[in-house]
């Protein structure tokens, strides 16, 4: 039987170290980022940022992804979210402006397109066909936060909705 306890205590340190990356880029958006400033912040050892993770942009990429689950299991229908996962992140990323603005700045979205692939890119058992519908379509709405980003959200996700819309034919 595994050990639960020791399951529980690396979610806790990964989610400590994971807000403590969030804290300081918040805060200190032109400060550099690095493991040493995220141990001391989360109030942890190197040893066990490194048995959790690799790198800093790891780090991002776990909480970016870790808010997802959490925010898509909060929806009240989640057939909706099967029906347009990509509608759903953009909502979604669309609430992490603050972050995601610090992140452009360090040069470091490469975390969110990672992400983008996990969450609407095809499983490993998808038929090659729809590998490339399912990669298209993360592309796609990749394309469509970055813009976002790059434009300082300037459109809301409702206007981007819009948008998508008419490129469809909808």
């Amino acid at each position: 039987m595994p050990n639960t306890r020791n399951s529980e205590l690396c979610q806790q340190t990964k989610d400590s170290i994971a807000n403590a990356a969030v804290d300081l880029l918040l805060a200190e958006p032109e400060a550099e980022l690095s493991v040493t400033r995220l141990c001391r912040q989360a109030g942890v050892s190197r040893n066990a940022f490194y048995r959790n993770f690799d790198a800093v942009e790891e780090v991002v990429g776990y909480y970016l992804r870790s808010r997802w689950i959490r925010y898509a299991s909060s929806l009240p229908d989640r057939r909706d979210l099967l029906e347009s996962p990509g509608r759903y992140l953009i909502i979604y990323i669309y609430g992490q402006r603050p972050l995601l603005r610090s992140l452009r700045e360090k040069q470091m979205l490469g975390v969110l397109e990672k992400m983008f692939l996990e969450v609407l890119g095809p499983d490993e058992g998808t038929p090659p066909s729809l590998r490339y519908h399912r990669n298209g379509m993360a592309f796609l709405i990749y394309g469509l936060v970055r813009t976002m980003i790059e434009n300082d959200f300037t459109e809301t996700p409702e206007e981007v909705f819009l948008l998508m819309d008419s490129v469809s034919g909808k």
